[in-house]
């Protein structure tokens, strides 16, 4: 189950995730919380996944087939999911699911993304100020 986040009370940044390493690094890389989400809302094959990353829009062009791939390796082997072999109905394939660390890993993003929504509000507002003359 996942949790809900009420995004509109405004906090302080939460603390920087250990996972996420340096700044610059894998922060800018959008494409693993999407994937643990996906993998969260139920077990998924890599292909299955992949086309839900496409419908979300979260690529206009189009999500990177190896980049998805290399980042569920990555996720996988950083113990956030889980990954068996699955043969059932057609050709094997790689059945991935959230380990307890990922599901705190996912916590910790959406901490992370509801800051930065919260920071582009704001940003916004702003600029909708100066668009009506109020400031600047």
């Amino acid at each position: 189950m996942l949790m809900a986040y009420d995004c509109r009370t405004p906090s302080r940044p939460p603390p920087r995730p250990a996972w996420l390493g340096a700044p610059g690094g894998r922060q800018g890389r959008w494409l693993e919380p999407f994937l643990l989400l996906l993998v969260a809302e139920g077990d998924a094959h890599g292909y299955a996944l992949i086309g839900r990353l496409n419908g979300s829009g979260v690529a206009p062009e189009g999500v990177d087939v190896g980049m998805a791939y290399r980042t569920l390796r990555e996720l996988e082997t950083e113990g956030l999911v889980l990954s068996d072999w699955v043969a059932e109905g057609g050709a094997p394939r790689r059945e991935y699911r959230l380990t307890p660390e990922g599901r705190a890993a996912l916590s910790e993003w959406a901490s992370l993304m509801c800051e930065r929504g919260r920071l582009i509000d704001d940003f916004l507002a702003r600029e909708a100020r100066l668009d009506r003359g109020e400031g600047g």
